[in-house]
């Protein structure tokens, strides 16, 4: 779904619950998003002082949800200190999701995050000209498939360690085997229409034939050129999920992009481990990243 058609498909909610903290000098208000009958739980977060505020997107990995063990959270604080404002949401069966998680296509994933970047528009002090957009590990092949989208509102791009490889080698990383890929995706080829899947951190998921096959199609790099902004590319280089290779393939097909690599930082990069060091410097780049491009 286009920036333009979110807008159309969307009914805004009302705001549910309310918090202040003025020592991070920010303004946290939890959210509602309709996205047509599906109920998108958000977070919006305001920096202190005088709107409008440039304002990110930020699009959480497989199945973690817009807090991301806390690691979300204090992102978008980093963003708040340098006067940006972030809105981050809880995609189909994730965090406070009550949707299944067969619903988390790419499809509703991506029509979910532009519903969230109308919603924050319309209710929030964002300034419409000076929008960024941020994906984490599967957020970020989101995030590349949105910034290239035509009508496309995005300036700058912030990729953590982004899915950006074709669909194919995607799935047989999710499987492990050619074997075991077939298998899954003959299961949800079944009437009961989904493959039960372990991850590697041991979370249970129903993945949907339509997750199967728009993956499958998916190669979010073949069109990246369509995107004329300015792009971040921050890695770990102990992420054995996303591998330096994926990473580096993204500045191949988009040269303009830089990119940051943080030291012992695995997949989780310090939101699922005590690394300060590996935090700090995400949160720092992606913070001066945004604030350089959007200020």
């Amino acid at each position: 779904m286009t920036f333009a058609r979110a807008g159309m498909a969307m009914l805004l909610a009302s705001t549910c619950a309310f918090a202040a903290s003025a020592a991070l000098a920010e303004t946290v208000t939890e959210v509602t998003v309709m996205n047509g009958a599906r109920a998108v739980p958000a977070t919006v977060v305001v920096p202190d002082g005088e709107g409008p505020f440039p304002a990110v997107v930020m699009n959480h990995g497989h199945g973690g949800g817009r807090q991301e063990g806390g690691g979300f959270g204090k992102l978008a604080s980093a963003l708040a200190e340098a006067g940006i404002m972030s809105i981050r949401m809880d995609f189909p069966g994730t965090g406070d999701s009550k949707e299944p998680f067969t619903e988390g296509t790419l499809t509703n994933m991506i029509s979910d995050s532009d519903a969230s970047l109308v919603f924050m528009l319309a209710n929030f002090p964002a300034d419409p000209s000076k929008l960024g957009i941020l994906g984490y590990s599967m957020g970020g092949r989101i995030a590349l498939t949105i910034a290239q989208q035509p009508n496309s509102p995005y300036e700058a791009v912030g990729l953590l360690a982004p899915s950006a490889n074709p669909g194919k080698g995607l799935l047989l990383f999710f499987a492990g085997s050619e074997a075991e890929y077939e298998r899954l995706y003959a299961e949800a080829s079944t009437d009961k229409g989904y493959a039960d899947y372990t991850t590697q951190y041991g979370q249970q998921q129903q993945l949907s034939k339509v997750w199967f096959d728009e993956m499958l199609a998916s190669s979010p790099l073949d069109g990246i050129s369509a995107y004329t902004g300015a792009m971040l590319v921050v890695h770990g280089d102990k992420d054995t999920v996303i591998t330096p290779e994926e990473n580096a393939a993204v500045v191949a097909a988009y040269p303009a992009a830089s990119i940051v690599t943080v030291p012992e930082a695995d997949h989780g990069y310090g939101f699922y481990s005590d690394q300060p060091e590996v935090t700090k410097l995400v949160q720092d780049s992606f913070a001066t990243f945004f604030s350089e491009n959007l200020n």
